[in-house]
């Protein structure tokens, strides 16, 4: 098959698939972002080889694919769902879609793996190891996305609700012009000023440590001074995207309704989260929150801080009930809750 007729297929096969967009590139190194995270003195847990880290292995596909030819990069868009509030205000809106990371019998994941059989159909061979390579600059060296200031990836169309997906293949294809730039307005700094823990540091440049999901998954106890900024989210956030310019008519027009979410919103509940046993996690927690947490205490921790910036007192009951737990993460955190709630009452 033509070089130009293969490529042609393969991104209408995406479009047919349900990729909002479909752009393709080389396999060349990604020297420069490997010579970047390494200049970043807060990247260090992930790029010390003594540590056995190093998250720039990625950015030479051939020293781990060596017949590595073209990267066919997918776009997927969650952008047109409107989330239902009593799951929005708790959980990213990346997870909430299932599209990050998919699960094999889900509807991305089905998507993605008839994507897969697609492209072997062609006579495409696909890595499919565990080496992750720089998605986003994949992406925008594929022409499909632009950079925002606040690190997300964004497409004109659907803004940065979005999901990236990559596939290196052994057979060259017709290469996509790159669109490596940052579209936000010069003079913009609402995702800066929005971020409550202050882990965007400047444009394009996070302090990964201060970001709520990291601290969501830390299987630690999370540092006192950003427990109060992380609200009442128990996994991701969407906070420097809502306020994002870039994002407004997205969220504005956002009117799809995800059949599945709305019949779990009556279900999810923050002290049901901290008191949880093993059914209420398989049947509410795990299908929306399988990403990275495989301790449900690390839930009940999470969900036990979230109560206490609720600053409602209300929820003191199950947390003393929480301080009986066995794991010293949870029954601390429902300690520090309670004292964050009592406080509120003795200014009232």
């Amino acid at each position: 098959m033509k070089k130009s007729k293969l490529t042609r297929d393969i991104k209408r096969k995406g479009l047919e698939l349900g990729f909002s967009k479909v752009g393709i590139t080389t396999a060349d190194d990604f020297t420069e972002y490997e010579r970047e995270i390494r200049s970043r003195p807060d990247y260090d847990l992930w790029v010390n080889t003594e540590r056995g880290a190093f998250l720039g292995q990625g950015s030479r596909p051939r020293s781990f694919f060596p017949e590595a030819k073209s990267i066919v990069c997918a776009v997927y868009s969650f952008a047109d769902i409107h989330f239902p509030e009593e799951l929005d205000q708790h959980i990213g809106r990346a997870y909430l879609s299932r599209s990050y990371i998919p699960l094999d019998d889900s509807s991305c994941g089905i998507r993605i793996n008839a994507f897969c059989n697609f492209l072997e159909s062609v006579g495409c061979n696909i890595y499919k190891g565990e080496i992750d390579i720089p998605n986003r600059m994949a992406c925008a060296r594929a022409g499909v996305i632009s950079y925002g200031k606040n690190n997300f990836a964004y497409t004109d169309e659907d803004g940065s609700f979005i999901i990236l997906y990559t596939f290196i293949v052994d057979r060259e294809l017709d290469y996509d012009e790159p669109t490596i730039e940052c579209k936000c307005p010069p003079n913009c700094h609402a995702c800066i000023d929005a971020c409550p823990t202050h882990a965007i540091i400047s444009p394009g440049r996070l302090h990964p440590q201060h970001c709520l999901l990291y601290n969501h998954i830390l299987k630690d106890q999370i540092p006192a001074e950003l427990r109060e900024g992380m609200g009442i989210y128990i996994h991701g956030c969407d906070i420097c995207q809502k306020v994002c310019p870039r994002n407004k008519k997205m969220i504005e027009r956002a009117s799809r309704k995800d059949p599945f979410l709305e019949e779990l919103k009556s279900e999810f509940d923050l002290e049901k989260t901290l008191l949880m046993d093993d059914a209420y996690y398989q049947d509410v927690i795990r299908p929306i929150m399988y990403n990275y947490i495989r301790d449900i205490d690390l839930f009940r921790r999470n969900a036990a801080i979230a109560l206490g910036n609720t600053d409602d007192p209300a929820h003191i009951p199950a947390l003393e009930n929480a301080t009986q737990s066995q794991n010293p993460l949870v029954k601390e955190a429902a300690e520090w809750a309670i004292k964050k709630l009592l406080s509120g009452i003795d200014h009232s």
